[in-house]
């Protein structure tokens, strides 16, 4: 039995009455009351990215739809730049190796940001870049980048922008169409509040013209087959039907509220809670943060692996471990989930308790 609480950056916990949609009995996925279901969490998904384009589903984690966004928009041999600031932008250059795409590869810092002015370097030095990958929210290191100059630019030079937005979708503004993002990718399990299970795509137009062209081999995964589907308000194979119920309840709930409230709650929240920790004397890791989580970093000396976990013990709260070279120096508190006043101040509590005499040496 689950006896904690998840502070993590995903997956979050999930309301009790989600909780309660995610466990009713399901329809048929032929059903065209399930199609009414799909149409309205469509629906609301495009108000919230502020767009008019396309959405896929895929019954995956968001790393699922990272790589049908490169299944379905490139060839074999097509050159992309990405552009990584810690372990997510890394999954990028992964991906694209895998199916044999020319990588242009530009990592920053742990930390830090993407510098719009060398994207902007790449992309005019090399004319055979047909995209840019990258990253909304690093979720490693809690570092957000300026998705906007970057779209700019990307545009500018007539590339495609294809962002990883699953951990700062809802948790930090995002207009996919005013910010010239041609495919943005989501997850179920993170700031939206949904169970782990479903992630999407959407494309719009300028990128669905890559879906036309592409030659990639490619099936379950496939748009084009996809497309058919998605027209008479279906997905192709059987989704996770549970967890489209409650997405469209927490999508609902997102649709009353209004994006921008739920926007400036994140920003509140998460701002609080970095303006205590830090007269507490706790240090934080991005130079530039999400509203999405806190990466609170580690002293020489201190390692946050048995914090984490004694916290966990003590207190029915679960923290993150920093990532692969990170682990050990950092604990991750998630706000998504926790854009409220009570659970801010519960995290700030327990960190005080157990992990600030820790590093403070007491």
């Amino acid at each position: 039995m689950v006896n904690y609480r998840l502070f993590t950056p995903g997956p979050v916990e999930v309301d009790k009455d989600v909780l309660a949609e995610h466990g009713k009995v399901f329809p048929y996925h032929r059903d065209m009351g399930f199609a009414d279901v799909i149409e309205q969490v469509t629906t609301d998904l495009k108000d919230i990215l502020f767009t008019d384009s396309r959405i896929f589903f895929f019954t995956s984690s968001g790393t699922g739809g990272m790589q049908a966004a490169l299944l379905n928009l490139f060839s074999e041999g097509d050159e992309v730049l990405v552009t990584s600031i810690g372990k997510f932008g890394q999954r990028w250059k992964e991906l694209a190796e895998v199916y044999r795409l020319k990588v242009n590869y530009m990592p920053f810092e742990y930390g830090q940001t993407v510098d719009p002015e060398r994207v902007e370097e790449a992309l005019s030095g090399n004319p055979n870049i047909k995209a840019v990958l990258s990253t909304f929210t690093e979720t490693s290191t809690g570092a957000k980048n300026d998705v906007k100059a970057m779209g700019e630019i990307v545009r500018r030079y007539d590339k495609v922008f294809v962002l990883d937005s699953i951990a700062g979708l809802i948790a930090d503004e995002l207009r996919m169409d005013a910010w010239n993002v041609d495919a943005a990718i989501g997850g179920s399990q993170k700031a939206i509040g949904a169970p782990p299970g479903l992630s999407l795509v959407a494309l719009n137009e300028r990128a669905w013209e890559f879906v036309q062209a592409s030659t990639m081999p490619n099936y379950y995964f496939s748009m084009k087959i996809a497309e058919k589907f998605r027209k008479q308000g279906f997905t192709p194979w059987t989704p996770a039907i549970t967890v489209m119920m409650s997405l469209a309840l927490v999508l609902k709930k997102i649709e009353e509220k209004g994006i921008e409230q739920v926007w400036a709650d994140h920003a509140k929240w998460a701002g609080f809670f970095r303006e205590k920790a830090a007269q507490m004397g706790f240090e934080f890791l991005p130079k530039r943060s999400s509203n999405a989580l806190s990466a609170i970093k580690m002293p020489d000396g201190v390692e946050s692996t048995p914090i984490i976990a004694e916290i966990k013990e003590a207190e029915g709260i679960l923290f993150a471990n920093g990532q692969a070279e990170l682990k050990g120096r950092l604990i991750r508190v998630g706000h998504m989930g926790h854009a409220n006043e009570a659970d801010t101040l519960t995290a700030l509590r327990v960190l005080e308790h157990h992990a600030l005499p820790k590093i403070k040496g007491l």
